[in-house]
């Protein structure tokens, strides 16, 4: 079998995770060659996706999905591979036929969110959204629940495999609630597996009772810290009950558990922590989201006084600083009324301009040591 194969183009209804307003594609990397459809059904026959279909069964890399080759080109595992692991020899069969229908289908529940977590965005998250305009950072409208794609999985239930479903919080939205009723009432859910992205505070026994009729779900779990830190970088979390959920899903066979941590500046320090936390309560760690908006908050903004403390395992995502990280963390700091030295002491440090200063100073000493 050829090495550009993926299984995603024949069975997968997708789109980006930020928006309802972008067109279906076969994954949330794919970048579309041409007028893209505006439709599930009209994406799922179109001559665009039916071409990445043939392109990839005679060995050729299609154009759309240039992001996975070029990780791969540079020795990263990609989504690609990472899809094809799991569901390419379950489903080689569609490789030989033009399917009818995409067994795998994405549900954006939209934006709204029970937490305002700090390095999330407000077109994500409907409570950020409002943090945002109180600090006066200038937001996009939160995205809205893609009733296109309910409609759609109501309607062709019975060809589906794999739903996955992504937020806001998806178990915050009384019309994804409802969709999962549906399934479970029209006898779909016991073939159907659930990909859960979720921040684990509002597992009640009303969703547990639903979960459970479904065939399978992997629960993943949005941990960033352990205990405080985690509390601290996702305002209104309590760390107690979403260990409590954890624990309590995972004593169901059809359920499993994993964890999912954002990396930024907030908590690249304390993420060895959390793998030894993992660890020790053996759940798995998935592949980690790297927050790049806000950019104040990308891990390449730690200070520099605290990039010594940075774990080897986690150096690659400091690349160069561009933004100070300081100023954007007080501002949710003098909002929420915390203080990040008191979950992180690590970060009594500097003020920020002298942090700046010395930065300067640090790059242009790295300059000409370069230049020698």
């Amino acid at each position: 079998m050829n090495d550009t194969l993926c299984i995603l183009p024949f069975i997968s209804l997708d789109r980006n995770t930020d928006s309802t307003n972008i067109p279906p594609a076969p994954c949330c990397l794919y970048q579309a060659q041409s007028k893209p459809a505006e439709t599930f059904e009209q994406y799922w026959q179109s001559d665009e996706i039916v071409s990445v279909r043939s392109q990839m069964l005679q060995g050729e890399q299609p154009k759309g999905c240039w992001k996975c080759f070029h990780e791969e080109s540079i020795g990263k595992k990609s989504m690609r591979q990472s899809v094809n692991s799991g569901r390419l020899d379950a489903h080689k069969t569609a490789l030989h036929t033009q399917p009818d229908n995409p067994i795998q289908v994405k549900m954006l529940a939209g934006a709204t969110c029970n937490l305002a977590c700090r390095m999330c965005v407000g077109h994500v998250s409907s409570k950020v959204h409002k943090v945002w305009q109180a600090i006066g950072r200038p937001s996009q409208d939160p995205y809205k629940y893609d009733q296109q794609a309910d409609e759609y999985i109501r309607n062709n239930a019975q060809h589906i495999a794999y739903i996955d479903l992504m937020g806001g919080e998806p178990l915050y939205h009384k019309k994804l609630i409802a969709l999962l009723k549906f399934l479970v009432d029209s006898n779909n859910a016991n073939h159907i597996t659930l990909y859960l992205t979720t921040n684990g505070m509002l597992i009640k026994d009303e969703i547990k009772n639903l979960l459970l009729k479904f065939k399978k779900v992997v629960s993943i779990f949005s941990l960033d810290g352990v205990g405080t830190v985690h509390e601290y970088i996702r305002p209104g979390s309590e760390w107690q009950t979403i260990i409590d959920n954890m624990v309590s899903l995972r004593t169901y066979e059809n359920i499993d558990v994993l964890v999912q941590p954002t990396i930024s500046v907030l908590n690249i320090l304390r993420l060895p922590e959390l793998d030894t936390w993992c660890d020790n309560n053996n759940y798995h760690m998935t592949q980690m989201c790297l927050v790049h908006d806000p950019i104040e908050l990308h891990p390449k903004q730690l200070p520099i006084e605290l990039r010594d403390q940075v774990h080897p395992k986690y150096k690659k995502f400091l690349e160069n600083k561009t933004y100070p990280a300081l100023g954007f963390i007080e501002q949710l700091d003098e909002h929420w009324g915390t203080d990040i030295k008191t979950a992180m002491p690590e970060w009594n440090i500097q003020t920020v301009d002298q942090i700046e200063n010395d930065f300067v100073t640090y790059e242009k000493v790295q300059e000409f040591v370069n230049n020698e």
